[in-house]
């Protein structure tokens, strides 16, 4: 895993909101900081040394692509997203299976307790315009997700859950992606996921469902699964379907 201690800036017009920034998460302002959140005049991004600058986007230009792969894809026909549903995604990352989820209309809360995810999440959902915002059901809350739920009142119950864990023995071979071999650095495992799903699965109305590395054992026996070429998604349904 990487420590990030520091906002880093372009220039220094952004300096201010950089330094509220800093204060926000507890870090130094750094201008130059090669490891860092980093402050540009149009957006924030994670500046890591030997990767591009990366950042949260949920423009249509980002999500419109793999909407128009329609209702085949694992991650769609696990969760059946559409019009109405309410869906949490308890463990939001990037935030990019939560955008394709509202793109069908579901309404979307994503979920993510590591802080520099969070700010980053934060970030490219302000930076949607009142036209986007209406074309995307979605909304973000900086919690542990375990702790959100296990709050959650049953009139409050989402549809749908949704959690995609940082698996423990990922590699860097296994995760092509530059920005999930960054997430993983960042995050680290997720040792709790197995609490969570068991958590999850009495806090929803129809399903829960896990995104799994297509040749690893569930952490929990599923009823139903979805099968990729290198994930899976496991669908758990809760004993109660009545609220």
């Amino acid at each position: 895993m990487i420590h990030i201690s520091a906002v880093g800036y372009e220039h220094q017009g952004v300096h201010d909101k950089a330094k509220a920034l800093a204060e926000q998460l507890n870090f130094v302002v750094d201008k130059d900081a090669a490891l860092c959140l980093y402050v540009t005049e149009d957006r924030l991004s994670l500046k890591i040394p030997g990767f591009s600058p990366i950042f949260a986007e949920f423009s249509p230009a980002f999500w419109s692509k793999r909407k128009a792969e329609g209702k085949k894809q694992g991650l769609v026909r696990a969760c059946k997203p559409s019009a109405g549903l309410k869906i949490i995604d308890a463990t939001a990352g990037w935030g990019r299976d939560s955008a394709i989820l509202a793109s069908f209309n579901a309404e979307v809360l994503m979920l993510e307790r590591n802080p520099i995810m969070g700010a980053l999440l934060y970030d490219g959902l302000s930076r949607l315009n009142e036209t986007e915002r209406h074309q995307l059901h979605l909304n973000f809350q900086a919690e542990d997700a375990y702790s959100f739920l296990k709050s959650l009142d049953v009139q409050n119950y989402p549809d749908v859950i949704y959690i995609d864990p940082m698996h423990p023995e990922r590699s860097k071979s296994a995760l092509v992606k530059k920005d999930m071999q960054a997430l993983q650095q960042i995050i680290g495992p997720d040792y709790d996921a197995l609490e969570l799903i068991q958590l999850a699965i009495t806090r929803v109305k129809q399903r829960v469902v896990v995104k799994w590395p297509q040749k690893t054992k569930s952490l929990l026996p599923a009823n139903a699964a979805i099968e990729g070429k290198t994930v899976r998604f496991d669908i758990y349904f809760p004993k109660i379907k009545e609220y």
